[in-house]
Order: C-alpha cells, then sequence, then structure tokens
C-alpha cells in the first residue's frame, strides 16, 4: 500500500510501430497507479505512428508527445525526454510492447518499501506481432545472482523502473547504441547502486520483424561486450576509456565479422521460431549452425546457457 503518490514518467521512444503503438500506450494509460506522465518522443517515423498517439494525447492529457527534428536514434532520443521528465521516478516502456495494468504498482511499492535499491525490474512474457504468447523470461531477483549474471548479460531488463536521482548522478544514457541500458546498469553497479527485478510477470515484449529483441543486430553485440570492457576498467582504475570515436574504432575492429554474423542470425531466427512451435529438434540443429557460423553469435548462446544456470 502506498502512503504518498510520487510522479512517475514513462518514457516511451517511438520509431515506426504504427501498428502496435496505440496498444503499447493504452497499456499504460490504463496503469491501476495513476500518477504519470506519459513522454512520448517520435524519432521521425515514416508511417502513421505520430498520428495515432497525436489522437491519443487529446483523450488523456497526461500523454505528452514530441518529434525530432531528424532520426537520432535510440540514445538522443531516450536523453531527450529524460529532459522533460518531471517525475520523481523513471519507467521504460518500447512502442510495441505491453505494460499489464499493475506493473507501475508493483515496481513503485517495491522501490517505496526498499530505499536501498535504486532501480527494479521484472519478468516477462514475449508474445508473436498477433499479441500469442510465445515464451516467457525469468529474471534473477537474488543480489548473489545478479552480480554474477551481470557481466553475461544484462541481469535487468530496460523496462525498469528507477529512481530519478540515479539518471541525475550517472547523467543518463552514453553513446553506446544498442547497449545503452545495459552500459547504465554496469555503471550503477561500478557506483554501488542496487537493482533487482520483482518475482512477477509485468510485462509483454513483443517479438518480430523489424525490433530489436527478435535477432539482435552485429553491432548490439559488440557495444554489450564494450560496455563489459568499460566496467572492467572502471574496476581496475576507476574511471573508464569511454568516447564516441572509441566507439566507432571498437565497431571497425569487428567489422569482418558482421557478414558471417548477419548469415548466423538467420539461423537463430529459425531456431526461435521452431522453439515457439515447440519442435525442439529442428531449435537445436539451427542452434547448431548459427553458433558454427558466428564466433559472437557462438560466445552469445554460451553466455545466455550460463545466465539460465547461475540464475
Amino acid at each position: 500500500m502506498l502512503v504518498s503518490e510520487p510522479l512517475v514518467s514513462i518514457l516511451i521512444p517511438v520509431y515506426n510501430v504504427e501498428a502496435f503503438v496505440k496498444e503499447a500506450v493504452l497499456s499504460i494509460c490504463n496503469q491501476t497507479y495513476k500518477n504519470i506522465e506519459i513522454i512520448v518522443i517520435d524519432d521521425c517515423s515514416t508511417d502513421k505512428t505520430h498520428n495515432i498517439v497525436a489522437e491519443l494525447s487529446i483523450v488523456d492529457p497526461r500523454i505528452k508527445l514530441y518529434k525530432n527534428d531528424k532520426n537520432l536514434k535510440i540514445v538522443k532520443t531516450l536523453n531527450f525526454a529524460l529532459e522533460q521528465a518531471k517525475g520523481e521516478f523513471i519507467a521504460r516502456m518500447d512502442g510495441d510492447d505491453i505494460s499489464y495494468p499493475d506493473r507501475i504498482k508493483h515496481q513503485l511499492e517495491f522501490l517505496m518499501e526498499n530505499p536501498q535499491y535504486d532501480l527494479v525490474g521484472c519478468h516477462v512474457d514475449t508474445i508473436d506481432e498477433n499479441g500469442r504468447k510465445i515464451g516467457s523470461l525469468k529474471l534473477p531477483v537474488r543480489k548473489k545472482s545478479i552480480d554474477k549474471n551481470i557481466f553475461l548479460s544484462s541481469p535487468v531488463l530496460h523496462i525498469w523502473l528507477a529512481r530519478t536521482s540515479a539518471y541525475k548522478q550517472l547523467e543518463g544514457y552514453r553513446e553506446i547504441p544498442g547497449a545503452e541500458d545495459y552500459d547504465f546498469l554496469l555503471r550503477m553497479h561500478t557506483n554501488n547502486f542496487r537493482f533487482t527485478n520483482l518475482d512477477s510477470f509485468d510485462y509483454a515484449v513483443r517479438i518480430r520483424d523489424g525490433n530489436t529483441t527478435s535477432t539482435i543486430g552485429f553491432s548490439q553485440r559488440l557495444m554489450s561486450n564494450y560496455a563489459v570492457e568499460l566496467h572492467k576498467e572502471r574496476v581496475l582504475s576507476g574511471k573508464d576509456s569511454f568516447s564516441r570515436e572509441n566507439v566507432v574504432l571498437y565497431l571497425n575492429k569487428y567489422s569482418k565479422y558482421e557478414r558471417d554474423f548477419d548469415k548466423s542470425n538467420v539461423y537463430l531466427k529459425q531456431a526461435i521460431l521452431y522453439k515457439s512451435n515447440k519442435r525442439y529438434i529442428k531449435m537445436l540443429f539451427f542452434l547448431v549452425a548459427a553458433s558454427l557460423k558466428s564466433k559472437f553469435q557462438f560466445q552469445y548462446l554460451i553466455r545466455r546457457v550460463l545466465f539460465k544456470f547461475i540464475s
């Protein structure tokens, strides 16, 4: 039970999600926790995304819609959204996903009742383009598991709720495209912020063609590795060597492996489809094919297995 009702700012960056954005935004509008502001930033969509959200904002004045002058990509868009936020807490949401009705209530209750924590995520269901549940993902909830997992993969998905004070201290997201959320968590870890997950399913992630969740891109794999390397630098020396120039150098260093990775991603996508249809032998066949084609895919899959085992 919440004694006070602080303002929660929900950040929703959107780009060409006309088929899903209404359901996504309404899932936030219809939260059981009502003291929210919904900050939607359209990153120059070329479809009807902006018009759909504009119509919703007429009905619900808590929706604040902005549009970038040009396509700025996720990091700049998120940092702009942070500048607009007035809430004591910040929540993330994607424009093609679904927040279950009690999501904000559950996450906020946890942070209000546990002041030692600065950020909390949750378990998620996965759904297809038609909203059909195709799987689920449980995240670690124990500190020991989180500490062991953090170098394998992000132990909290980006659809978290965090204290605004943490964002201010870390100065928002850094330009590590595709792994900006992971880098944010790793910087929290370096600075002794505490985070965890609720042991409940409060969110649905949509797996579809065209979004990053379906099959992760090569640069995102590299940027996750880069974020971990920066974390190790901070542990050893108290600071890291992050710069936009070094991001470019890191990407260029491994660019020759991109073609093999893209081919392996085709196999990985087939494995995901066979898993959703419970055809596990074919799923394993394509997982092996994906692993053999790209060492980066093999590294990722091994980390995912260890992640589940340690959790």
